[in-house]
């Protein structure tokens, strides 16, 4: 057992109504919405432009040469250039074993998503990847993201800024959580051109202000099959205040489920605020329970309206000294969880039986 992650009883710390989710007052479908920008004319215009190929993903995931190390029995370091870099930081976290997709990988494979900072102090985004690693051998390999520009002179691509809080793999579909939008990519367009592979999003759903709550806050993301199948996002808050947890209707396909150019939300609830479940970096759902990671190195268990399987384990941080726990993934045999913290940056995992109830 990793010393990130070590599965001991906590204090619930749920408000005095007994529970640490509850149900918002409108929580009707629709009561969030996205809307969705198609952009898979511009992605096939930039699969046209000369020097440009596709890439299947098998030969992708074939191309990996990144080497992570040992840190532990349920432990993988970075490499040094990227776990002291001051600029790129690792955030979102998704796993091939939440897809779904028969054409999945048949050794479960890990995405970490990064983000590059403006400057060490200014963590505004200017750059992003992903970075795909197989649990096979634990190596990797990074593709950045781009996003496609039509210009006079045609259409080109830039660096997507994007703080990729969160990842969700569902069927052949990467949904990245940008904290108001969400960018998805196809995971059968990869290409390649003079500079390596690259990645462009075939949609972008992007929050919409309405009543009663406005804009979603997209902080975190997680794929969710139990029950109604559904996209999760959670809202991070450096305060401690009330924040929001939404599932988004899934196809079984993984498409959003989409009508008229909007995808409305499924249901919602909130984090109470009086609860221990604070800063929350990641999170996942399976059978009506909730995880979510929290920046203090915690992980809360909850479901709504009820204190049923509530619970504070540790996680991502050794003793006192958090490494700041992101997102998280709940893979075939494992909960997964990486830290952002230069110097420490670690991916990391835990038994299923020694994490949910």
């Amino acid at each position: 057992m990793s010393a990130l992650a070590v599965a001991v009883p906590g204090p619930a710390g749920a408000a005095g109504n007994g529970a640490a989710l509850d149900e918002a007052a409108h929580n009707e479908p629709g009561t969030y919405e996205l809307d969705i920008t198609d952009r898979s004319q511009a992605l096939e215009a930039i699969g046209e432009l000369p020097g440009v190929a596709p890439v299947s993903f098998t030969d992708l995931i074939a191309s990996r040469t990144g080497e992570t190390s040992e840190c532990g029995e349920s432990c993988r370091a970075w490499p040094d250039d990227l776990n002291t870099d001051d600029r790129w930081y690792p955030q979102g976290l998704a796993g091939s074993g939440e897809s779904n997709w028969a054409q999945a990988p048949a050794t479960e494979v890990l995405v970490s998503a990064w983000y590059e900072r403006t400057s060490p102090d200014d963590h505004a985004a200017v750059d992003s990847a992903l970075t795909f690693v197989s649990t096979d051998d634990w190596r990797y390999r990074t593709v950045p993201l781009r996003l496609p520009v039509q210009t006079d002179d045609g259409w080109t691509t830039q660096p997507l800024a994007s703080h990729n809080g969160g990842v969700a793999w569902a069927g052949p579909y990467l949904y990245v959580a940008a904290t108001d939008r969400i960018h998805r990519f196809d995971l059968r367009t990869a290409m390649t051109d003079d500079e390596g592979y690259f990645l462009v999003p075939d949609r972008t759903y992007v929050g919409v202000d309405q009543g009663p709550y406005g804009v979603p806050r997209l902080s975190s993301i997680s794929t969710d099959w139990t029950g109604e199948p559904a996209l999760v996002s959670s809202e991070y808050a450096a305060d401690d205040v009330t924040t929001e947890v939404v599932r988004w209707p899934l196809t079984d396909s993984g498409d959003l489920a989409g009508q008229d150019g909007i995808v409305g939300s499924q249901t919602n609830f909130w984090i109470d605020k009086d609860s221990s479940i604070d800063k929350v970096q990641g999170v996942a759902a399976q059978d009506g329970v909730y995880l979510f990671s929290g920046s203090a190195g915690t992980l809360d268990l909850a479901r709504v309206g009820t204190q049923t399987d509530r619970d504070t384990l540790i996680w991502g941080r050794t003793g006192t000294d958090t490494h700041i726990p992101q997102d998280l993934y709940i893979g075939a045999a494992n909960v997964y969880g990486q830290t952002e913290e230069p110097g420490h940056r670690n991916l990391f995992w835990q038994a299923q039986e020694d994490v949910l109830p």
